[in-house]
């Protein structure tokens, strides 16, 4: 038998209305309750990127853990662990007296980030090759074309598509770590580049033209080599703009 209870609340791990407050059971209700952390971090987390992508928060910033909450209508809990995952990916710091504060931007760290998706990328889209179904490539070829179509086409625009390209690319490896890595050194790339500011995003048709026909034909070397061309000329092109060539 439960003992007294003062409330009534819905527990989404147990897909139930449970007790708020257990007299005889505390032990089972912390549990429940804390089952729906991870899942309240992670969106803490997606939507803390998604700010930063957009450029709302720029190096030097100062974010507090209160007035995030208020902005994303959380909790002080899952703020404080997303910004701790922010900050082991180096995109935030912690100043004494000041709080976590937003990383200046790195060019040698955008680059460090750029030679290590050559490599994993350059040997997911190996993987890839022939394992993305025709009518997917269809919808990317399309989405490519409208994109193409774009006199000044947005990064807001040009993200969309690429990571349509780039995470199709990426599952078809069928490698969940690969993937996941990936996955997280884009959404790195985008902050870096949010932070840059371009004045003009570039957009290679023609390279992303290429790289799906070497997929589509299930040629892994063809494929391979295309990406790490297409990263490379990424990394020439951010050279040049900081070397002023």
């Amino acid at each position: 038998m439960i003992g007294r209870y003062t409330s009534l609340k819905w527990c989404h791990a147990c897909d139930a209305i449970i007790p708020r407050t257990y007299r005889e059971l505390p032990a089972l209700s912390d549990e429940l309750l804390l089952e729906d952390r991870p899942s309240l971090t992670d969106a803490a987390y997606e939507q803390l990127i998604d700010i930063l992508i957009r450029g709302e928060l720029r190096p030097g910033d100062v974010i507090t853990e209160r007035k995030m909450g208020e902005r994303l209508n959380a909790s002080r809990t899952p703020i404080r662990e997303a910004l701790g995952r922010l900050e082991a990916e180096g995109l935030v710091f912690k100043q004494a007296n000041r709080g976590v504060t937003v990383s200046p931007f790195s060019a040698e760290a955008f680059i460090e980030i750029l030679n290590i998706r050559q490599l994993l990328e350059g040997e997911a889209a190996r993987l890839a090759a022939g394992n993305i179904p025709a009518s997917r490539i269809a919808e990317i070829r399309e989405a490519l074309a409208v994109l193409d179509a774009k006199k000044k086409p947005s990064l807001s625009d040009i993200w969309e598509v690429d990571d349509m390209l780039h995470g199709a690319i990426a599952d078809a490896a069928n490698n969940h770590l690969m993937a996941s890595m990936i996955r997280d050194l884009r959404r790195r790339t985008h902050v870096f580049n949010a932070y840059r500011n371009q004045a003009k995003p570039h957009f290679a048709a023609h390279e992303n033209a290429a790289l799906l026909d070497a997929i589509e034909s299930n040629d892994r070397e063809g494929a391979r080599d295309a990406m790490v061309r297409h990263i490379a000329r990424v990394k020439t092109s951010i050279i040049e703009k900081l070397t002023g060539i």
